[in-house]
């Protein structure tokens, strides 16, 4: 009886093992068709690790910006990713986060806001540019951060096979006088990621072996 109930106890750790590593890669496993939130603040990782086969820049940001001025500008994916010939096929998406001033998207139903940032619609991912006016603060005495995320998809209904990366800057306004302090770096914090995960699911692989054997 005794060797009957610790074979059940090690089955349900077992269940209970491979239940916490499905949950903690979902992240990783699931693309967003239809728009990011805050998950995609540290990058478009459900498909996989930044690649240098996307490039992704806001054109039009102005080298200093005057209070309460509108600016056109431009999120625009390049990337080698081979655009899909089929209507109506997703191709790229974004999240984007300014810490200041107010953003007003060109075609409204291509764009929404999720979690204080701005992500594509799912008739937005079909397209590899969005065009935006920004208007800066009414004080031109402080700085603003720009960080965009962009992700070139193949259009295969899958995270895997897509190429994303970001785009970070800082600017100040015309009456800023202090120091302006060097963009965010997420390069480290998403290698920092990726290695936690590898070692988390190594270990609980390495755990499921043992009592699998035991």
């Amino acid at each position: 009886m005794r060797l009957i109930i610790m074979r059940a106890n090690r089955n349900k750790l077992l269940v209970s093992l491979l239940f916490f590593i499905l949950l903690f890669s979902s992240p990783l496993a699931h693309s967003a068709p239809s728009g990011v939130g805050d998950i995609g603040d540290e990058g478009c990782l459900c498909h996989g690790a930044k690649s240098q086969l996307t490039s992704v820049i806001i054109d039009g940001i102005p080298q200093d910006w005057a209070a309460n001025n509108s600016y056109e500008m431009s999120i625009i994916i390049n990337s080698s990713i081979e655009i899909s010939g089929q209507e109506n096929a997703r191709i790229g998406g974004f999240r984007l986060i300014v810490d200041a001033g107010d953003v007003i998207f060109a075609e409204n139903n291509h764009t929404q806001v999720i979690n204080e940032g701005y992500t594509h619609t799912s008739q937005g991912n079909q397209y590899r540019q969005w065009n935006f006016t920004w208007t800066a603060p009414s004080s031109n005495d402080s700085v603003v951060n720009f960080v965009v995320f962009g992700n070139a998809v193949n259009s295969n209904g899958q995270s895997s096979g897509d190429a994303w990366n970001y785009y970070s800057t800082t600017v100040a306004g015309e009456g800023y006088t202090g120091v302006i302090e060097q963009p965010a770096d997420y390069s480290s914090k998403f290698l920092n990621r990726e290695i936690a995960l590898l070692l988390f699911a190594v270990i609980s692989l390495v755990g499921l072996f043992y009592y699998s054997t035991k």
